[in-house]
C-alpha cells in the first residue's frame, strides 16, 4: 500500500473519531438540558452565561499581560469567547422581546376586561359624568368620590351591612341580618 494514502486515510479516520466525540460538546446547546420552569429561572440562566463569558474575557487578558500564553493562542481564545458572549447577549435581546410580548397581551387583556366592566355598568360620576366601573369608589377623571354600588346591586347585598348574598338566602352570612 502506497504510504501517502496510507497517511491520508488515517487522517480521515483521525479526523472522523475526532468529530465524532467532539459533537456533542461542539454542538450543546439547551435541548440537552432540562427547560426551566419558569421565565425568571431563564433570565437568570442566560445572565449567568453571559457573565461567565465576560470573567472568561477578563482572566484571558489578564493570562495574556502575564505571558501565561501566546499572542496566537490570544487571539484565537478571544475571538471564541467573545461569539460566547454576543449569543448570550443575543439571547437575553430575544427573552426581553418575548416578556414584552406576554407582558403587552396581559395589558391588552386588562384593558378589554376593563373597558367591558364600564360599558357593562350604568354607574356614572355625579360630578363629571364619565363611566365607572362597580368597583370604582373614585371617579377616574375628576377624583370624585362615586356613590356606593349598592344602588346598582341592591338586590344582591345586605341592606345591613353591604355584603353580596346569594338569591334565596334568607339571612347575611356577613351580619346575620334577615334579608
Amino acid at each position: 500500500m502506497n504510504p501517502i494514502v496510507f497517511i491520508v486515510l488515517a487522517a480521515l479516520l483521525s479526523g472522523a473519531a475526532l468529530f465524532v466525540v467532539a459533537y456533542p460538546v461542539l454542538t450543546r446547546t439547551g435541548a440537552a438540558r432540562p427547560e426551566t420552569s419558569t421565565a425568571s429561572e431563564s433570565l437568570q440562566e442566560l445572565l449567568a452565561q453571559r457573565d461567565a463569558a465576560l470573567q472568561a474575557l477578563r482572566e484571558l487578558s489578564f493570562d495574556r499581560q502575564v505571558g501565561k500564553i501566546t499572542a496566537e493562542d490570544f487571539v484565537v481564545f478571544e475571538a471564541n469567547l467573545k461569539r460566547t458572549a454576543a449569543d448570550r447577549l443575543r439571547a437575553l435581546d430575544e427573552w426581553e422581546a418575548q416578556s414584552d410580548k406576554v407582558l403587552d397581551r396581559l395589558l391588552e387583556r386588562a384593558v378589554t376586561v376593563r373597558r367591558e366592566s364600564l360599558q357593562a355598568d350604568g354607574r356614572t360620576c355625579p360630578r363629571c359624568g364619565r363611566r365607572a366601573a362597580t368597583e370604582d369608589k373614585f371617579c377616574a377623571g375628576c377624583g370624585a368620590s362615586l356613590p356606593a354600588a349598592q344602588a346598582v346591586n341592591a338586590a344582591n347585598e345586605c341592606p345591613k351591612c353591604g355584603r353580596p348574598h346569594e338569591p334565596g338566602d334568607r339571612f347575611c352570612a356577613g351580619c346575620g341580618g334577615p334579608l
